[in-house]
């Protein structure tokens, strides 16, 4: 199961940042115009500094698993959760993992086949799909440019748009991670020349910054909003199996979490201000993109907005939707709960399936909220506490120490601070830097409940 060892660091950068940058930051420039640019950011600066924690002491619980001090044995998600937790806990964390997934690639499904349809409406007039509800196997074409997609909302409908992605990213499912690397560059390229055309584009179209308050009017679904978008943090585990041993994780993921930052930012606040407020329709940045009228924008901001739209839908979802079937197929597959053939379809071909049921209307809006509030931060940003404050009563005999590394973790002239989470795990006689990393999980984990909370209250208020 799985690939080699052989993904670099701009492969891996492409990896996680193509995650972190894919279908909820469309979402990004409608909750800034909600709910201000003050809480969003705040949010968003809380949710980074509980990835670098959770990120580390992922990796940690990694290297503490039996003779993976290197990350020589293939150690999943799912291998974290039945190694550190109960047989109950570890088949609910696991479930939660797969609904992650699931979710994560729905959202990614719907998002990129509505761009495709809006591509077939623009340049054939109409986009065409087969009616199941409420007309059953009622073949139609429809053009519509007030609604996320050409067809309305109230239908269950297989339109031309999910075909085609499906023909695109279904074969790229069965791929290994490491198979995937060479289309992962290229997202990654598009992906960030994208949003730079974007900021231009918003500064053609004109900024009001009234449009984006320091404090909104709601502040509705924030936190599953943002929270989704963290979920880069579960496929580490599957990205450091196959990386190249000289790619630094840690490093990685800060570098993937600091570029990301400037992207949640420029889209969310300029994007919030180049548009008329738009936050109460269902309604993405890309359907912005692409109903900019002749009165809003020239001819050359329309055809830029069209062709980053559909570069970034291509790029950025059909690179992601192979990554999250990967990840679902690889746990499915290690925990031996199915077979290689029932765990493919699981992971490819079920997330097709329902995001035809959630296709129109508010379908992309809910799977990301849902996703966010109900799993992400359970899988992403608490199992990583869990494992680590699991790890941390282990055995010292079970953690592998060299003594010249924990006579330097342990000496009193080096700041405590300076210890990493794995150092804490390997010089078990180090109480302090032990002491604070266990705090720091504590605080993270008791964090991080807490906002899932009030975002599942939020979800029914």
């Amino acid at each position: 199961m799985g690939g080699a060892k052989t993904i670099g660091w701009v492969g891996s950068l492409a990896v996680l940042l193509n995650n972190i940058l894919g279908p909820g930051i469309a979402n990004f420039s409608g909750l800034y115009q909600q709910s201000g640019w003050f809480p969003p950011t705040f949010l968003v600066l809380v949710c980074v500094a509980s990835s670098i924690f959770s990120g580390a002491m992922l990796l940690a619980a990694m290297r503490a698993y039996p003779n993976n001090q290197d990350f020589d044995v293939r150690v999943e998600y799912g291998t974290l959760c039945r190694y550190y937790f109960s047989s109950k806990v570890s088949k609910a964390f696991q479930g939660l993992f797969q609904l992650a997934m699931l979710t994560a690639n729905i959202s990614n499904i719907i998002q990129t086949a509505q761009v495709f349809d809006y591509f077939f409406d623009t340049v054939f007039g109409d986009s065409c799909a087969l009616m199941f509800y409420p007309s059953f196997f009622h073949a139609f074409c429809q053009s519509s440019n007030q609604d996320v997609t050409p067809f309305g909302t109230g239908k269950v409908v297989l339109s031309l748009g999910m075909c085609s992605v499906s023909l695109f990213s279904i074969p790229l499912g069965y791929w290994n991670l490491e198979d995937n690397v060479k289309v992962q560059n290229a997202a990654l390229i598009i992906i960030l020349l994208s949003i730079m055309l974007w900021v231009l584009i918003f500064f053609a179209l004109g900024l009001e910054a009234d449009r984006v308050p320091a404090v909104g009017s709601s502040l509705h679904n924030m936190g599953g909003t943002i929270l989704f978008n963290f979920m880069f943090i579960s496929t580490v585990p599957s990205w450091v199996c196959e990386k190249k041993p000289g790619v630094p994780p840690l490093r990685t993921i800060l570098v993937t979490l600091a570029l990301a930052v400037v992207g949640y930012l420029m889209v969310g606040i300029l994007g919030g201000m180049a548009f008329t407020p738009y936050f109460t329709t269902d309604n993405t940045l890309l359907s912005q993109l692409n109903h900019i009228s002749p009165q809003e924008g020239s001819q050359l901001v329309r055809s830029t907005a069209f062709v980053t739209v559909q570069a970034y839908a291509i790029s950025a979802n059909l690179a992601s939707i192979p990554i999250f079937s990967i990840l679902m197929r690889y746990n499915l597959i290690e925990s031996k709960l199915v077979g290689r053939k029932v765990a493919g379809a699981a992971a490819v071909l079920v997330p097709f399936g329902v995001s035809v049921l959630l296709y129109t209307g508010e379908g992309f809006k809910n799977a990301v909220d849902f996703s966010g509030t109900f799993t992400s931060s359970f899988v992403n940003l608490m199992a990583p506490s869990l494992f680590f404050l699991s790890a941390l009563k282990q055995d010292q005999a079970a953690v592998p120490m060299n003594a010249r590394e924990c006579v330097s973790s342990a000496d009193a002239s080096r700041p405590v601070w300076k210890t990493s989470a794995w150092e804490s795990l390997r010089c078990q006689a180090a109480a302090k830097p032990r002491r604070m990393w266990q705090i720091i999980a504590w605080v993270n984990l008791s964090l991080m409940a807490l906002l899932t909370a009030v975002s599942i209250v939020d979800q029914f208020a």
